[in-house]
């Protein structure tokens, strides 16, 4: 291939390139590229398109005038956020300007479109996608740069880019390959070493993909129904720390979020929002909640993804967290949250899980307990039904279990949620429906506890999720979300979950593939981009403690160590002299190799001119030699000149001869010996050759 359909077509991949790129980023939809990417083929090969346009006076300006109007119109009224309105404004102009391209340089501007659309999409791009994308165009780009210099030099000494040499393009591919693969090391070098502080925040696109009413300070009942359907995974959960358990020891594992303490006209609501902000800790951490040494403890890293909610999951009782913000937020009923969390993030959390024997430091006070107990004015069956439910029990431990218990055995679990009645939901779904979904089940539990004079709140969160072997962590959905309640019994808050749930809400597992390929997005988003500068400190001590283990572990260093030091020098002087010698003798039989051959027509005449005593000097360029045969023959001058030229084209330029130029070569070579022949022969042993 040529230097300039070469040209032409690595422009083209970087442009759809950057493209995909949009598309990994959710900046562009699949049907969008698809259009564009139609557009930019069709526009690619229609180049009497490009005349047309430019044929009329003004088209060319007043598309450029009405673009800039709309993008303006676009990025102030229409556009969700900033990134998305500049990069449609990228795409209207990659299209216009290959629409519109006539020199190289324009090609340049496709190719500089491109890498934008790349610096795009790389904050909102954390899956492992975006590295093949960025690999295919650090390789074309690469390529596109060599060959744009090919052709711009072609340009400037007058020649046509497409006599170009044949196969050019697969050697500057191979060169580009092999000068992106040192570039990459030499980037992935450096982006391990330079230190970072943290991570930029994200502002030009601040909306969010989806808001969850089930995590804010109002959830009607049934908030959760549109959504424990959907499969989108909202974050991966790690234990860390020796000792950990099985996943199947760990059933009743849930991520706690949100809690509600007022119930009033089918919704819960959070009677005291106000938060208060904790400072890192000089440990570095935020420390939430003292250690009581009453349950287990477990650490969690938590990958977090942007779904609409501003509140840290964990398992309750949290101790503390570590994550990269001034301050995270703190109510009263033990919810963790950071202000404008925006993007994915990691963090890792400490828990105190429950324990049956576990006891509050502070019991409640009087207001405090009036706030748990309060209901606002429901019928009498309500409290009828928890009383005749917890009739044989003798403390309130054992009347709330009994509750619990007697929801998740005698009603049904489901997704169909349909108002019947105009009923108080918790009425109707007690005596009418029978049946509902998590919020129903629990909204019922800490009515009917506080009928009977139990203090208790609702809690939103997630279960514990799907377990991944081959990432080892749980992946949390969209469809795991989940409510439950919490009920201060003998000095302690208690987990009370009496949604059936398990049945209702098995789903098919996902294929081993899915799992493996998810397990590789976690790993490239902790080490590639949310890697820190503590992991590049944490990761210099493992090196180093390796390298201490494995040095007492080479016994033959000591064997070494007792030769005399002469010994030593001889040998590393040897194995120097060895590779020089074997890289000495690689570069001459590759100098060989690359050694062009000289043209037949060229040879011919040399050899000719030789056994007339005409042979060329050291040092004497091709042009000084045919000068010097001018003037010892000139009837041979105009000949030899013609294929002294056409030797240096062929032999410098790298261009093969048209068919003209053949024809040209021939009759040159033919006049020559011709010439030659006619002279009387004139032997200048001075000039021979052996």
């Amino acid at each position: 291939m040529t230097p300039a359909p070469a040209l032409r077509l690595a422009t083209l991949l970087l442009a759809l390139d950057g493209l995909m790129a949009l598309n990994l980023a959710g900046l562009l939809g699949t049907a969008g590229l698809l259009a564009v990417t139609l557009a930019l083929a069709l526009a690619w090969r229609n180049e009497p398109l490009r005349d047309r346009l430019e044929a009329v006076p003004g088209l060319s300006r007043g598309l450029v005038l009405v673009a800039a109007g709309v993008s303006a119109l676009d990025l102030v009224y229409v556009a969700a956020s900033l990134l998305d309105g500049l990069a449609r404004l990228l795409v209207f102009l990659l299209v216009y300007r290959v629409v519109m391209r006539r020199a190289l340089r324009d090609l340049r501007d496709v190719a500089f479109l491109a890498f934008f659309m790349l610096v795009a999409a790389a904050p909102l791009t954390f899956g492992v996608g975006f590295l093949f994308v960025f690999l295919v165009f650090l390789v074309l780009g690469t390529w596109m740069l060599m060959l744009y210099h090919v052709a711009t030099e072609s340009e400037r000494v007058g020649e046509r880019s497409e006599d170009g040499v044949g196969a050019l393009g697969r050697d500057l591919l191979g060169l580009a390959v092999g000068a992106s693969a040192a570039t990459l090391v030499l980037t992935a070098a450096l982006f391990f070493l330079i230190p970072r502080v943290g991570q930029a925040a994200l502002t030009l696109r601040s909306h969010q993909p989806r808001m969850l009413t089930g995590f804010s300070d109002r959830v009607e009942l049934g908030a959760f129904g549109d959504i424990e359907t959907d499969a989108t995974v909202v974050m991966r959960v790690r234990l860390l720390g020796p000792g950990l358990l099985a996943p199947e020891r760990l059933p009743g594992l849930r991520w706690r979020g949100l809690a509600l303490d007022r119930y009033a006209g089918g919704a819960w609501t959070s009677s005291r929002r106000e938060r208060a902000a904790v400072r890192r800790s000089p440990l570095g951490r935020f420390e939430l909640a003292p250690f009581r040494g009453t349950g287990p403890v477990v650490m969690q890293e938590v990958y977090l993804e942007p779904f609409g909610a501003d509140v840290l999951f964990a398992a309750p009782r949290v101790l503390a967290v570590e994550l990269r913000a001034d301050a995270v937020l703190v109510d009263d009923m033990a919810g963790v949250s950071v202000p404008n969390a925006a993007a994915r993030f990691r963090y890792v959390a400490e828990s105190e899980l429950e324990s049956g024997g576990a006891r509050d430091v502070r019991p409640l006070d009087d207001e405090t307990r009036a706030r748990y107990l309060e209901l606002p004015p429901l019928p009498p069956r309500v409290r009828g039904l928890a009383l005749e439910i917890t009739a044989s029990a003798r403390e309130p431990r054992e009347a709330a279990r009994a509750l619990a218990a007697h929801l998740a055995s005698r009603y049904r679990y489901t997704l169909a949620l349909r108002r019947a009645t105009s009923l108080d939901p918790v009425e109707e779904f007690l005596f009418v429906q029978r049946a509902g979904n998590c919020e129903y089940f629990a909204a019922a539990l800490a009515v009917m506890l506080r009928s009977l004079d139990v203090p208790a709140r609702v809690v939103n969160g997630f279960q514990r999720g799907e377990w991944n072997p081959y990432g080892g962590y749980f992946m949390v959905r969209l469809r795991d979300a989940h409510s439950w309640v919490e009920a201060y019994l003998d000095g302690a808050w208690v987990t009370l979950d009496p949604s059936p749930r398990g049945a209702a809400d098995a789903a098919g597992a996902p294929a081993e593939v899915a799992l493996y390929l998810d397990a590789l997005r976690v790993r490239w988003y902790r080490y590639i981009v949310n890697w820190s500068l503590q992991d590049q400190v944490m990761t210099a001590l493992r090196v180093r403690e390796a390298a201490l283990v494995w040095r007492p572990r080479a016994p033959a260093l000591a064997e070494w160590r007792r030769l005399p030091p002469g010994i030593h020098v001889l040998l590393a002087l040897s194995a120097v002299t060895a590779a020089l010698l074997r890289w000495t003798r690689r570069s001459r039989a590759a100098t060989g190799r690359r050694a062009p051959a000289m043209p037949a027509f060229y040879g011919r005449a040399l050899a000719a001119l030789a056994r007339r005593g005409l042979v060329p000097a050291a040092g004497e360029t091709a042009r000084e030699f045919a000068a010097r045969v001018a003037s010892a023959v000139p009837a041979g001058a105009a000949p030899f000149v013609a294929l002294t030229t056409a030797y240096e084209r062929l032999r410098f330029g790298a261009t093969p001869p048209s068919e003209d130029e053949a024809r040209l070569i021939q009759r040159s070579d033919t006049e020559l010996l011709h010439q030659l022949a006619a002279l009387h022969p004139r032997y200048n042993p001075a000039s021979r050759t052996r």
